[in-house]
């Protein structure tokens, strides 16, 4: 049986065919290449945005996301959405070289999701996704057609190797226009509900003049070499100009029935950066200029007025979001693995709705294994704040902290200022999600604790929670003062008894300590005079990692108050891998 064939098998035995009671939307995915929020007019930003008259109707029409993510280099961003799983998991962490191994067989794509419910797909443009199986890749993975380039930019806009039906050719039709051509016809011939990727080379580099009809830049005696800003902007201004002719070229019950996207796939170039962006943190950088995309969506998913979501979403959520357009549920699991990507259709029907996600995560990494080489990168934010972090030559990992409410272009890095307790609270927060997500072993301490006759009880990790290993934990401060101490272990730190955490045990003749754990057991541990020991066993159970428990110390000691006891600040411990 071929490599073909057993992919067709596998699918059809996992996902039978969907019985589809109506005809459902079609999707038009439109792909940006390194254009970001600021290469948009709609979006305000970057001190002279290229018009977009045509991106900028979609806008005006649907809903246009300001908090939406990518990775920060092409390839890992395709691969993200077109499988619904983050780049550690897919092995696709960098943009792919020829030869480089694109997706494993058994990643499921959305095209192959969408075929047993009669859905057609095809992909014009760059895929990007690897060669494995040469010019047929594409079609291979599940498209039903294709014709552009398997590898990435092109070296010339107007003479670049083309693949059409899996056979090799030159194209010497400008490639942003070439590729409206194919999907024009696509269209013209479509019979049925189809899902077509429109995947343009624009405005990657080489930074070459479209022809004048499509744009209105003023180029004349320049060099891309030393201007490059004023090519890039018309090579944005045509990409508009052939979206609208697309858009043009969809008949009345066509256009009324077809979901259009727009995404960039990463942040723009630094060479092609204008104020107030940065051009060291653009494109191959996971601060936000180099992974915070243009995302807009309009059709008749979006219900409502035309409106502006700040919601966090990333190009990983478009692999759920894009098949529930088409009436086809996605898995939460394929044969590669989790599915990570979250559909963002409730923020599409209605204005107000609650955020579908609370964190994004995205990554670059150059290894075969995520961040384990010197120059892996990676970040995960809430709606307030990010935290970065960078592996460096030496192999230690060099962390930054963002306040994106306060200072949006990442000025203040907070982990280089004086510590507070709010700042160690943000950090406990945003690494406690990132260790669940990644399977770090951590062990973050939170709150306070308190002091007495001489006691300040102190509980800090020993070594690393790793499953199938135990666990040590050491009380120190005691002072020789303790009577006995305890280890408070719990599944919570939100409520205890029904009273919020932390809870204030001054009542209890315990003024200045808090409760930081719900319990759900209590042990004695053993002790010396001046510290107690906490060895805690854990399963050797992979299914453990990424899960974890809430750990706290209580102290008896005589005099340190009317209760006489005394807790230490807690740990929030996340098993990982050994």
């Amino acid at each position: 049986m071929t490599l073909l064939s057993c992919r067709a098998a596998l699918l059809a035995a996992l996902f039978p065919p969907v019985a589809v009671a109506q005809s459902p939307d079609n999707v038009l995915l439109i792909i940006a290449d390194d254009v970001g929020v600021d290469g948009i007019s709609c979006y305000g930003l970057g001190a002279s945005p290229p018009p977009t008259p045509n991106v900028d109707a979609l806008a005006q029409r649907g809903v246009r996301f300001t908090n939406a993510h990518s990775c920060p280099t092409c390839s890992p961003t395709r691969a993200s959405l077109m499988t619904g799983r983050h780049g550690f998991r897919t092995g696709v962490g960098v943009a792919l070289g020829i030869g480089d191994a694109g997706l494993a067989g058994n990643e499921l794509l959305i095209p192959e999701l969408l075929r047993p419910a009669g859905i057609r797909s095809a992909l014009f443009g760059k895929w990007h996704l690897g060669d494995d199986l040469g010019a047929a890749t594409p079609t291979g993975e599940g498209l039903d057609e294709f014709a552009g380039t398997i590898q990435g930019g092109v070296l010339d806009y107007y003479q670049w190797p083309k693949v059409t039906a899996g056979h090799y050719g030159i194209s010497t039709t400008y490639s942003t226009t070439d590729i409206v051509d194919d999907a024009v016809a696509f269209v013209a011939a479509a019979s049925g509900p189809w899902f077509l990727v429109v995947s343009f080379h624009a405005a990657h580099v080489p930074l070459d003049a479209p022809p004048a009809t499509l744009h209105s830049q003023n180029l004349a005696g320049l060099d891309p070499q030393s201007t490059p800003v004023p090519f890039f902007e018309a090579m944005v201004e045509a990409m508009d100009s052939e979206i609208g002719r697309l858009l043009g070229a969809l008949s009345p019950t066509t256009a009324a029935r077809t979901n259009v996207v727009f995404l960039g796939d990463n942040g723009p170039a630094g060479l092609t950066v204008e104020p107030p962006f940065d051009p060291d943190r653009s494109k191959g950088t996971v601060y936000q200029g180099g992974v915070r995309v243009p995302l807009i969506v309009a059709g008749p998913a979006v219900q409502g007025t035309p409106r502006v979501e700040s919601g966090l979403v990333h190009a990983v959520d478009l692999f759920p979001t894009l098949l529930a357009m088409q009436g086809v549920a996605a898995p939460v699991s394929t044969p590669a693995g989790p599915v990570d990507g979250v559909s963002f259709v409730p923020l599409l029907q209605a204005a107000g709705q609650p955020a579908v996600r609370d964190y994004v995560y995205t990554q670059q990494f150059v290894g075969a294994a995520a961040m384990t080489v010197a120059g892996d990168q990676e970040m995960i934010r809430d709606r307030t704040h990010e935290l970065l972090r960078f592996r460096q030559p030496d192999g230690t990992v060099r962390e930054e902290l963002y306040d994106l409410a306060n200072d949006p272009w990442e000025q203040s890095d907070l982990l280089a200022l004086p510590a507070t307790g709010a700042v160690r609270d943000v950090y406990r927060r945003l690494f406690g999600e990132l260790a669940q997500l990644r399977g770090y072993p951590a062990a973050l301490p939170y709150g306070n604790g308190c002091s007495g006759a001489g006691a300040v009880p102190v509980l800090a990790a020993i070594d690393a929670p790793v499953y199938g290993a135990t666990f040590h934990m050491r009380v120190t401060g005691l002072a020789g003062a303790s009577a006995a101490t305890f280890g408070v272990l719990g599944l919570g730190d939100e409520s205890w008894l029904g009273l919020p955490l932390p809870a204030d045990l001054g009542a209890f003749g315990m003024p200045g300590c808090s409760a930081l754990v719900e319990p759900l057991s209590v042990r004695l541990l053993a002790q010396s005079p001046l510290s107690a020991n906490w060895p805690e066993p854990l399963p050797n159970d992979v299914g453990l990692v990424g899960l974890g428990f809430f750990a706290q110390a209580l102290a008896l000691v005589p005099g340190a108050n009317a209760a006489g006891a005394l807790t230490s600040a807690a740990l929030q411990v996340v098993i990982g891998m050994p």
